[in-house]
């Protein structure tokens, strides 16, 4: 369906089709109809759906060149709201010209006072600025607002923005609002229809939790360093655009490190980053200045780089809600996608539980630097001992005291001789235990003959 079928101010359609946007994707077909209309949502919809044209569009299409404050659209972090707004000003440019205000954590309280002062149409805010600014101060009226969008709504839960919302929709009089987020969190849900009586969650994605855009595939890295593993991935697959996320900050600096050291050009984002270094880095990110990216999940969650050709986890997320927003970051709109996890024997627990909720890999293995397909499925070993788990425990502690950030010569040798000293002295302890326990069984015994 095009843009031009629905009741879209013509002079916005145009400005889309400027942009290359003529045809909708799934969520805006089924999401537009409903906002044009100025009906308050629930919508569960994953990344890379398409879904901030899905609100941005009615909003821009409503908003009128008033001195008033129309409509207001939520995001949890900086980067997330300031890609909003530049959606919303270059359609907005070559639409009405009203003013948009952009309220992010970054600028100087006194520019975003002056500009409060010229009464924009749009505001687009992270609800920590705006708390500061509107609430707090109380700066401009709120009750000429007649749109309010969520946008990531579990990520504003988590950061611990649920007051700020409250406080927002309890100043308006009965607004239109609109919550959007990949997962629904029932707290804010439960929010938003006690302010509209709306209750139906739209479930844009219903049982399938990956885009048709997207391969996804395991790579059995056989306890092999998985630093190394990503610099190899590098030469041999050469992608155009490759994410790669860690699950820890310290994780992330730690593979940056390794990689630039190797020679690689390599973009950073992460949490960690002050505010003026996150916004440069962003911008070298999306004028193409990389070829591979390292991330943190919360960095890069929501934010729309364009073109990335694959992703790579170094290993499953904590929460593996996270794997399925990793996987968002390709294949998005009508472009394909390819999402690699690093994985060994221990993880196998874990990719079952992947697979349970949707995802089909394929399969690669890592051996001797080279990747090669593999079509037999590794199942998970049987349960282990105690004793079994804890030689693991102790082989993995005397690899990590081992390894270095950077691999020097003999690394595997010392790797190797490290491993086979812990398993030596599992050995002896073994066999020690088992003459103890044989010790009491015969003392059982000769008791039991003598009684």
């Amino acid at each position: 369906m095009e843009f031009g079928k629905y009741n879209i101010d013509k002079r916005l359609v145009d400005t889309l089709k400027k942009h290359g946007y003529v045809t909708m994707t799934g969520v805006q077909s089924e999401i537009l109809p409903r906002a044009l209309k100025g009906e308050s949502l629930i919508v569960k919809a994953k990344t890379g759906s398409g879904k901030t044209h899905s609100y941005l569009i009615p909003i821009l299409n409503k908003l009128e060149k008033t001195e008033e404050l129309q409509a207001l659209i939520l995001a949890p972090t900086r980067e997330l709201a300031r890609q909003i707004y530049d959606f919303a000003r270059v359609l907005n440019d070559d639409y009405k010209g009203v003013d948009i205000l952009f309220l992010a954590g970054g600028l100087q309280t006194s520019r975003h006072k002056e500009r409060l002062a010229s009464k924009p149409a749009l505001i687009i805010a992270t609800p920590g600025r705006l708390k500061a600014l509107l609430i707090n101060e109380d700066i401009t009226s709120f009750k000429s607002i007649h749109t309010v969008v969520l946008d990531e709504g579990d990520m504003l839960l988590d950061s611990g923005f649920y007051d700020v919302i409250s406080e927002t929709l309890a100043a308006l009089d009965n607004p239109t609002v609109q919550l959007f987020s990949a997962t629904i969190p029932q707290k804010l849900a439960n929010l938003v229809t006690l302010k509209t009586g709306v209750k139906t969650v739209i479930d844009i994605d219903r049982d399938d939790k990956t885009s048709d855009n997207v391969t996804h595939h395991l790579i059995d890295v056989h306890h092999m360093n998985r630093f190394e593993v990503v610099e190899s991935f590098v030469k041999h697959f050469n992608p155009y655009l490759l994410l790669v996320f860690c699950s820890t900050n310290k994780e992330v600096l730690e593979l940056y490190e390794f990689l630039s050291a190797k020679g690689h050009k390599i973009g950073l984002l992460t949490g960690e980053l002050e505010s003026r270094k996150r916004k440069a880095m962003f911008r070298r990110v999306r004028n193409n200045e990389f070829q591979v990216v390292v991330a943190s999940d919360i960095a890069a969650r929501g934010i729309d780089i364009e073109h990335v050709s694959d992703v790579l986890s170094v290993s499953f997320p904590f929460d593996l809600e996270f794997y399925f927003h990793r996987a968002g970051r390709t294949g998005r709109l009508d472009n394909k996608g390819n999402a690699y996890t690093l994985y060994d024997h221990d993880d196998l627990e874990t990719v079952e539980k992947v697979e349970k909720l949707g995802v089909k890999f394929t399969r690669l293995v890592y051996k001797g630097g080279a990747f090669s397909a593999v079509t037999k499925r590794i199942s998970r070993k049987k349960a282990l001992t105690p004793e079994e788990k804890e030689l693991n425990v102790k082989i993995k502690t005397a690899v990590a005291e081992t390894k270095t950030k950077k691999v020097r010569p003999g690394y595997k040798k010392k790797v190797r001789t490290a491993v086979e000293n812990v398993k030596r002295k599992h050995r002896r302890k073994m066999i020690k235990k088992s003459i103890r326990e044989q010790r009491v069984e015969r003392y059982k015994a000769e008791k039991r003959r003598d009684s």
